[in-house]
């Protein structure tokens, strides 16, 4: 363990709340992993990669098995707005993995409309918040101003991989991509196979159990 390390540890079992959950455990947490939160991530767009990115990545379990599991050349970010995810995302993430990632806690959109160009190959949009009630349709995730910013990051030939146990808010996304002249569905009729680039997560699990069957989407971006 280097000093820094200790140094956290140290500071966060001695605060009155070392659980991490109340407002100190929190902020300690927070300054902790400062380093590896950007506000805006300006030098991915400078970069000659392949970036992945993740939207509301949860604990991380599936944006950890990516990085893991990369080749050498490819970049991560992850956008998650609750500390509690970013922490355990952190806490479970390899040292040697940390030039790999950065993170954005705030708005995706805010960060998407910082880059002018084309610098995702891969993006995954998993489980999001299906927002049920018909007055709130418009806070969803996917919805068709969300998803031509989402496209206008994502390279020709790039992928959105979707994810959601919830079914009507299944079939609003599925009509969103269909009516898009610029994409392919690739997973046309197979809308229960996981795809590779999924892990089952915790959550899919929770699924699952209560007979709930996944739905997923992979779709390609042929045009601009």
């Amino acid at each position: 363990m280097d000093q820094k390390s200790k140094d956290f540890l140290y500071k966060y079992l001695n605060n009155p709340s070392p659980t991490g959950f109340e407002e100190g455990g929190q902020r300690i947490w927070l300054d902790y992993m400062q380093p590896y939160i950007d506000d805006y991530i300006s030098e991915v767009s400078k970069k000659k990669i392949n970036v992945s990115l993740e939207i509301g990545f949860g604990s991380g379990e599936n944006l950890l098995n990516l990085i893991n599991t990369s080749e050498k050349n490819r970049f991560f970010i992850g956008c998650e707005p609750y500390l509690n995810g970013l922490a355990s995302f952190i806490s479970n993430l390899k040292v040697e993995k940390y030039k790999k990632i950065r993170l954005f806690k705030s708005d995706i959109r805010e960060l998407l409309l910082h880059f002018s160009k084309q610098i995702f190959d891969e993006i995954f949009i998993l489980y999001p918040d299906p927002w049920p009630k018909a007055r709130h349709e418009k806070r969803r995730i996917l919805n068709k101003e969300n998803l031509n910013l989402f496209l206008s990051t994502l390279k020709i030939n790039g992928k959105v991989f979707i994810a959601t146990d919830v079914k009507n808010y299944f079939d609003s996304i599925y009509k969103l991509f269909e009516s898009n002249v610029n994409v392919k569905i690739i997973n046309f009729n197979n809308y229960h196979l996981r795809p590779k680039k999924i892990i089952i997560t915790r959550y899919e699990k929770k699924a699952l159990n209560k007979k709930i069957k996944p739905l997923y989407l992979e779709v390609k971006k042929i045009l601009d």
